[in-house]
């Protein structure tokens, strides 16, 4: 898994980012990408979003 946090110049490059989030599933990669705003005020939210795509613990 991959954990992106995208500033702004992700605006300008998303067809570039598409394509390398493409090629990385296709690897079974799965890329995962938040705001830089998200990440610094809905810290909570982001790192249930991560968890969300964690294995389950069996412990």
């Amino acid at each position: 898994m991959i954990i992106e946090p995208n500033g702004k110049i992700h605006l300008q490059q998303s067809e570039v980012d598409e394509a390398r989030t493409e090629e990385l599933n296709r690897l079974g990669i799965k890329v995962i990408r938040f705001t830089n705003e998200q990440v610094i005020s809905q810290i909570d939210k982001v790192v249930d979003e991560i968890k969300r795509y964690l294995p389950k613990s069996k412990f």
